[in-house]
């Protein structure tokens, strides 16, 4: 497994560390570099996000992403992988008519309310080259084909329901929301959640003191307690990764089987990242 990192780094600074044809020009401030967390420089790069944030209150990057690539025989020894949307679209439910229950939601970080009843959005937003989708509050969606194959291939744990396009009631015959019906898995060291690289949060301003929010973004591979795996094709995990902000939500994360991994590759079915996950 190799873990890269994508940043955002002011051109200005760029210099400090890259050189001038390294990375890609996104007009003329920022420049887009991605580094191996094993490439000797890496660490200069959280240096100098300290250092430009403490003297001159200007950071080294804004923006940033990780992905990891692993080799074939990697990914088929693996007995969970987690999936990730990558395609996101707007508006969310809750601006189309999606109700939630706050009720049911932690009283100090906002995660977990309950939807109430039918997901409703405007279809004509979500991406139609893709067979994965999610808004920006978490909600996934997949297409008729995605559907149609899970309920032949048998894949449990999930419940597929049609995508409403009105409050009238009317159903999406393309698009159904996918809810994974087990969320019991618990997240274990040494899985990293912070703020960004190079900043894990350690005062816990982002981290729900009754450990249902572990913090803003994830920083590395999942790591599982395999007690609370179980059997299904699809669970998710107990606890959320996000805010709650304004139409913002906090999100499970969700895992695969195997199977469910296959049935992507053989399929071609677009939209979504896969990371292996640990099992311990």
């Amino acid at each position: 497994m190799r873990q890269i990192v994508e940043f955002r780094v002011e051109e200005c600074f760029a210099s400090m560390l890259f050189a001038d044809d390294e990375g890609k020009r996104l007009g003329t401030s920022i420049r887009r570099v991605e580094i191996p967390t094993d490439d000797p420089r890496y660490g200069e790069v959280g240096r100098l996000q300290r250092e430009l944030r403490a003297t001159r209150g200007e950071p080294f990057f804004y923006g940033w992403g990780i992905r990891y690539e692993y080799t074939k025989s990697e990914l088929e020894a693996a007995s969970l992988l987690r999936v990730r949307v990558a395609s996101v679209f707007e508006p969310a439910g809750e601006e189309c008519g999606t109700e939630y229950d706050e009720s049911a939601a932690c009283p100090q970080c906002g995660s977990g309310a309950n939807q109430v009843g039918p997901l409703i959005l405007n279809a004509k937003r979500i991406p139609k080259s893709k067979d994965f989708a999610e808004t920006i509050a978490g909600e996934i969606v997949v297409s008729r084909r995605v559907a149609e194959l899970f309920r032949r291939e048998g894949i449990t744990g999930v419940e597929l329901k049609p995508v409403q396009v009105n409050r009238a009631g009317k159903e999406s015959e393309d698009w159904f929301q996918l809810t994974v019906r087990s969320t019991e898995v618990e997240i274990v060291p040494p899985t990293q959640v912070g703020l960004e690289p190079f900043d894990e949060d350690i005062e816990g301003q982002c981290r729900c003191p009754l450990g249902d929010l572990l913090g803003l973004n994830l920083l590395s591979e999942v790591t599982i307690s395999g007690a609370s795996r179980g059997n299904a094709d699809f669970v998710a995990s107990r606890q959320f990764i996000g805010t709650r902000r304004g139409l913002l939500r906090p999100r499970r994360m969700v895992f695969i089987s195997p199977k469910v991994w296959k049935l992507i590759e053989s399929e071609k079915l677009k939209g979504i990242k896969i990371e292996i996950t640990h099992v311990v």
